[in-house]
C-alpha cells in the first residue's frame, strides 16, 4: 500500500495542478522537487529529461522514487543541513501540496533561498482556503471537519488564500510572478450546470469570467511561480 497521494495518483492520474507544473517546467531542466513523495511526477520529469534532485522525509516513498534521479534527500526542508547536500544550479524548485504540511515553512523558504540561483523560480501549490469549497462547508454546515486528503487534509498545519500566500512569500524574500488558478469550484456550479440552455449559457459565456473577477472565491487550487 502507498502513501494516500501515491494512492490518490494511481486511481486518478495526474491533477491539472500537476500537469500544469509540469507543463511550466518543460524539457531539459534541473529541477528540485520537495515532497516527492514515491515519485510520480518525478517521473514525468525525468522523461522531460530533466535532471531532478529529490527531498522526501516518507522513508517508504522515498525508496520508490525513481533510480534515475540525481540526488535522494531523506530528510527535512526545513533542516538547516540541507543545505550543505544541495547545489545552486536549480531552474525550478517545486513545492507541489507541500508548504502547507510543514511545521516552519518559513525556514523551508529561507532554507531553499540559500540553495537557488538569481534565476531559479520557485513553483508553490496548495489549496485555497478562501475558496467557495470551505466557505460552503462552514456556512451551510458550520463545521471544519479535517479528510484524509484535500483541502481540509489532515495533515496540514497552515493554511493559505491567493492574497496570504504571495504575501508570506515575500515576507521571506520570494516575489511572486504568476498566480494561476488550476481547479476552479463557483457557487452552486454543479446546479446551475443541470439547468438546460441556462447551464449551457452559464458555462459557456460566464464561467470564465466570474472566476477570474472572483479569484479569491472560485480558486480551489492554485499555484504561485516566484522569484528572489
Amino acid at each position: 500500500m502507498g502513501t494516500v497521494y501515491e494512492d490518490i495518483f494511481k486511481k486518478n492520474g495526474f491533477s491539472k495542478t500537476q500537469q500544469k507544473i509540469i507543463q511550466i517546467v518543460g524539457f531539459k531542466k534541473t529541477v528540485l522537487e520537495v515532497g516527492a513523495s514515491s515519485g510520480y511526477m518525478t517521473q514525468a520529469f525525468l522523461s522531460n529529461d530533466c535532471i531532478v534532485d529529490c527531498v522526501e522525509t516518507d522513508t517508504k516513498a522515498a525508496n520508490k522514487i525513481p533510480k534515475k534521479v540525481r540526488k535522494v534527500l531523506n530528510i527535512s526542508i526545513e533542516d538547516n543541513s540541507i543545505i550543505k547536500s544541495l547545489s545552486k544550479d536549480y531552474d525550478f524548485v517545486i513545492l507541489a501540496d507541500v508548504l502547507e504540511h510543514l511545521v516552519d515553512p518559513a525556514r523551508a523558504l529561507k532554507n531553499i533561498y540559500g540553495i537557488s540561483s538569481n534565476n531559479t523560480k520557485l513553483i508553490i501549490s496548495m489549496p485555497n482556503i478562501a475558496s467557495w469549497v470551505a466557505r460552503k462547508q462552514l456556512f451551510f454546515k458550520g463545521d471544519f471537519e479535517y479528510q484524509e486528503s484535500g483541502l481540509l487534509d489532515k495533515t496540514h498545519l497552515h493554511f493559505y488564500t491567493i492574497k496570504t500566500l504571495p504575501k508570506f512569500l515575500l515576507e521571506n524574500k520570494w516575489k511572486t510572478q504568476e498566480l494561476i488558478g488550476t481547479i476552479l469550484r463557483l457557487p452552486f456550479e454543479e446546479t446551475i450546470r443541470g439547468i438546460p440552455l441556462i447551464g449551457w449559457f452559464f458555462m459557456k459565456f460566464l464561467y470564465k469570467n466570474l472566476a477570474e473577477k472572483y479569484k479569491n472565491l472560485t480558486y480551489y487550487h492554485f499555484l504561485i511561480v516566484a522569484s528572489k
